[in-house]
């Protein structure tokens, strides 16, 4: 009974280390290993990874100010471009028709002299771009409009309302030439609602009018 005992105690030692040193370090060095494999090796590989992918996929930005004009002849428009990537090229066009783009700082100013369909693209180094499209309507090309409703033709007088929706009549440049060959200025002018008084002695009056991009348009009264 007594060498029983003492196998059973020898036996002991075996079953806590295997080669030398006891399970519970084997364990904790398992566990070293699979925390430098996780914060060594799998993170730093998907977050580098990670991070080419977004900037392979990233594209940029493009956004405009409103057209901006100071004549009603001409219109500059201010675009701003917003990129993670360095742009390889912008390029504007107005109706199909290439438009001259000047950088100004992070900035490109497109210069117009006509209404039309504004498009910009912008193309950074990974192939990625975005564009947008400006309608640009504010540069004025026709002349004042006469309303052929308003006209009152009077003893000696014709009075009609003039209109110009986007640079405005130029009162001061209304003149007419009436069938004598003579000159005349108005006789009264209401800015606010537009109405003009021209004298009427001959038999027909033919009226200038010009807005203030210098477009002009022409009116004529007569008598029969």
């Amino acid at each position: 009974m007594k060498a029983k005992k003492e196998s059973s105690a020898g036996r002991v030692p075996m079953r806590y280390d295997a080669y030398g040193r006891p399970l519970r370090e084997k364990k904790k060095g398992r566990g070293k290993a699979v925390f430098r494999f996780f914060f060594f090796f799998l993170f730093p590989y998907l977050i580098i990874n990670g991070a080419i992918l977004y900037l392979a996929i990233s594209r940029p930005t493009v956004s405009t100010d409103d057209p901006d004009t100071s004549d009603y002849k001409s219109a500059s428009i201010r675009i701003r471009l917003h990129s993670l990537l360095p742009i390889k090229n912008v390029k504007a066009t107005l109706e199909g028709e290439p438009v001259e783009l000047k950088q100004d700082g992070e900035d490109y100013i497109a210069s117009l002299s006509d209404n039309g369909n504004l498009n910009i693209r912008a193309e950074s180094i990974n192939w990625m771009s975005d564009s947008v499209n400006v309608q640009v309507s504010l540069l004025d090309r026709t002349g004042p409009v006469i309303d052929k409703d308003s006209v009152d033709i009077g003893s000696g007088y014709v009075e009609f309302q003039v209109s110009d929706t986007q640079s405005g009549v130029s009162f001061d440049s209304i003149y007419g030439v009436d069938s004598d060959g003579d000159n005349v200025k108005p006789i009264d002018i209401n800015k606010e609602s537009g109405v003009v008084t021209m004298p009427m002695k001959a038999e027909s009056i033919t009226v200038y009018l010009s807005d203030q991009a210098g477009n002009q348009s022409t009116g004529k009264f007569s008598l029969s």
